[in-house]
Parts: C-alpha cells; structure tokens; sequence
C-alpha cells in the first residue's frame, strides 16, 4: 500500500505570479527558481520554507499566543487546478487573529507529498491554509495528513472530483477549516518563506504537531489534481529557531 504522508498547507496565498514560468521538474525546477526574473529571494534568502522541524530542538515558549479562528464566514467561493495544485478559494470575511495581528483567510492547497517533514518523517500530502494580513505579512497554517478514516468534513467539498483538469468551478459551500484541523491544536512555528515563487520570506509558518486523517482514495483523488510531487526540497534552517506551542 502506498505511504501515506499528507501536510495540508494553504498554498502560497494566491500570490503566485501568472506571468512567471515554474515547475517541480526540468529546466523549471526548485534549484532553478531563483534564476528566473523575479524569483532571486528563491537562492538569495536566508529564510526558506519548507524545512526539517527537529522537536527535540524545537524551544517549548510558554509565551507564544493561540489561534483565534473567526471562520464562520468561511464560505469556499471556487476550486482551481491552477497546474501547480488544487486550490480552494475563500469569500472574504474570515480571519485568524494571532500575536496581535488579523490575518485574512485567501485559500488552501495541496502538496503529495509533504513539505515539510517532522524528524524526517514525510507525509503523503500537506495543506496549507493561507492567510494575509493588510500590512502584506503572510501566516499560512500547515496540516499533516495521515491514512486513515474518511475525513467526512472534507467531502463538503467533493465537487473538486468532477473538475476538468486546469480547470476551475464555481462553489458557494459553507466551510470551516477549524472543523477539518486536528483536535490537538498544539503547533510549531517559524519565521520562513512561501514554498512556490517568488519564495517571499514575510511568512509565520503555524505546522500542527497531530495529523489529520483521510482516506487513501481521498488522497489519490486530491492527487489525480497534483504535479507528481509538488514539493519544494527540505531549505537550510540557517540558524533559526523553531518555537513549540
């Protein structure tokens, strides 16, 4: 049976420039991101995502802040295959407010297999709920995915299995990704970089420690809609801490 890794991050907040040219395969490559126009953060920056999170090196902080979700408005406006992943986009109106600060929910997305890893361990697939606050500051929320049950919420959105590939549909489905997060609301967090160009390093990564659970055919179906591994190679840590709530 097929490994089963999933991390649910909310893709890079919509801010993937249509005009730019990228892949996870060839001349158009991660090691080639930041060769091209626009895109030099991708080699330049010091702080990339996605990274190894060690937790016997990750700092306890008793004084880092919860989450608060403001998601009742979380309506999913449309899906996207946008040929990087499948995204999910959200009306305005719902938010999470952290460290002082209100973040704006845009979307979600999916990577087979995951991003980032956990003592090395790599899930099937990764979402990553995506946020923005006004001063242009990103926190994108990292949900792992493991084999398991049938994740019933998720099948809300089950329209996704009758999209065309590149294509997009319309929704109006009522959607609250706390109702999909794990139970565990325990996280790690750090200072890194969306994980797709331009590699913007303004982002607070918020990784839950607990995966959720779906399916292995609700994985294949998310992943009928992925470039085979849609992930961007583990980045150098750089010194950085990584804080455990």
């Amino acid at each position: 049976m097929k490994k089963l890794t999933i991390t649910v991050c909310f893709l890079s907040l919509g801010l993937v420039n249509a005009q730019q040219h990228w892949s996870y395969d060839g001349k158009e490559s991660p090691e080639h991101w930041g060769e091209l126009e626009g895109n030099e953060k991708c080699n330049q920056s010091k702080f990339q995502s996605p990274i190894n999170i060690l937790t016997l090196k990750a700092t306890k902080d008793k004084n880092l802040k919860n989450l608060n979700y403001h998601y009742d408005k979380g309506d999913v406006k449309d899906i996207v295959d946008n040929g990087h992943s499948l995204q999910f986009d959200f009306k305005e109106g719902s938010f999470v407010n952290y460290a002082g600060k209100e973040y704006s929910l845009i979307q979600f997305h999916a990577h087979e297999e995951s991003e980032h890893t956990i003592d090395g361990i790599r899930y099937p697939l990764e979402l990553h709920f995506v946020h923005k606050a006004a001063d242009g500051s990103v926190l994108v929320i990292g949900v792992m995915v493991k084999e398991g049950e049938e994740n019933s919420y998720f099948e809300k959105l089950k329209i996704f299995k009758s999209l065309a590939k590149n294509g997009k549909e319309d929704a109006d489905i009522p959607f609250n990704p706390e109702k999909m997060y794990p139970k565990n609301k325990s996280f790690y967090t750090y200072h890194g970089s969306l994980t797709t160009p331009p590699c913007s390093d303004n982002v607070t990564w918020i990784v839950f420690k607990e995966p959720i659970k779906m399916t292995e055919e609700e994985v294949e179906e998310i992943a009928k809609f992925l470039p085979k591994s849609n992930n961007r190679p583990i980045q150098p840590l750089n010194g950085r801490k990584i804080l455990m709530h």
